[in-house]
């Protein structure tokens, strides 16, 4: 990839297009009249350069501040697989890519500003149905001290052991994505937009894409299940759900879902999920469920509520902050990989 301010900024103001999810005809519609789609398709060709009143306008429709143009590019997302519906288009697919590469660049500046890298060294594993995946995610927890406790906090479980992971706000279209940049460095992407039961759960079904090596012509619906199942156990192993439900259940109150849910951080529907998996409950009992929440609204409404707090991951703005205050980095530079204002910065760091 060649990095010379010449061919960065053509490069950089396509990236940055591609980001808004705009053509070329609606960016021109977004600046001044005299800024054509003929200049910007110019301009991203590297035959022609913007003087500093277009690279300003440029700047400010596109969200992205001035030296973002002239940043060299040191990611590049491959082998990364998407799992979104139907009504996601191409040109959504390319925005989040591209995204995903420009945040992904920020996370290992500051990794490597602040000596904070971790290497990745969960182990991969050949899984061929549901039963082997249950007990590969024994393995995974258990290699992560987590016995059989809850999880409080997966996305920095994930950081901890060398995974990049990112929250971009999307449509429901969108679940999450994984793959590897640069080759190597592992990375998920879950839409931030979600519960947050539900980015726990998606977070650890791609986590079950990276690790899980199954047999080649394995058809993609059940290479799905198998990572759902990988995920439910990861949240909540199958020897505490049926310790806590007990082993042949009809009846079940919501009362006692919602109090396993907020101790182990998994929706309700995943638990009945999980429930039947584990054969508590009958395939009748699990659908008559489902009906019951697709003829009751209320009942959905109660089902379908988020009863854990907001869970984030802090690492990436803890690695700026330990910058700064080792002064590694500027103000002005933790405010451009934190994407805010300087007095913002200042008014948060507070130096003990």
């Amino acid at each position: 990839m060649n990095n010379s301010t010449t061919d960065i900024f053509p490069l950089r103001l396509r990236q940055a297009r591609l980001m808004r999810g705009l053509s070329m005809e609606k960016l021109s519609r977004s600046l001044s009249s005299s800024i054509t789609r003929q200049a910007i398709n110019k301009y991203e060709k590297g035959l022609m350069k913007p003087d500093s009143r277009v690279l300003i306008a440029l700047a400010d429709v596109l969200g992205v501040k001035i030296d973002y143009f002239f940043r060299p590019f040191t990611v590049e997302v491959d082998r990364v697989e998407f799992r979104k519906k139907l009504g996601f288009t191409e040109k959504m697919t390319v925005a989040i890519k591209e995204r995903v590469r420009e945040e992904l660049e920020r996370y290992l500046e500051i990794e490597q500003l602040s000596e904070s890298s971790i290497r990745f060294t969960l182990p991969r594993k050949e899984v061929g149905n549901i039963a082997e995946a249950k007990t590969f995610a024994g393995e995974i927890r258990c290699l992560l001290g987590l016995g059989n406790d809850g999880i409080s906090n997966v996305i920095e479980v994930l950081e901890d052991n060398g995974i990049k992971v990112i929250e971009l706000s999307e449509n429901n279209d969108f679940d999450g994505l994984s793959g590897y940049a640069n080759g190597k460095i592992p990375l998920i992407v879950v839409n931030g937009n979600f519960t947050t039961e539900r980015k726990r759960y998606t977070a650890l079904h791609e986590l079950g894409h990276l690790l899980l090596v199954t047999p080649k012509g394995l058809p993609a619906k059940t290479v799905e299940a198998i990572c759902n199942i990988f995920a439910s156990e990861m949240l909540l192993p199958s020897n505490v759900l049926t310790a806590k439900m007990g082993k042949n259940r009809h009846d079940i109150s919501l009362s006692e879902l919602t109090d396993i849910q907020r101790q182990f951080g998994i929706s309700v529907d995943d638990i009945m999920l999980s429930l039947r998996e584990n054969r508590v409950i009958t395939n009748r009992r699990y659908y008559g469920f489902q009906k019951k929440k697709s003829t009751m609204p209320d009942f959905r409404t109660l089902v379908e509520k988020s009863r854990i707090e907001l869970e984030r991951s802090g690492r990436f703005a803890r690695m700026v902050y330990r910058a700064l205050a080792d002064e590694t980095i500027t103000f002005s530079k933790a405010a451009v990989l934190l994407n805010t204002s300087v007095d913002k910065i200042k008014s948060n760091l507070q130096l003990v």
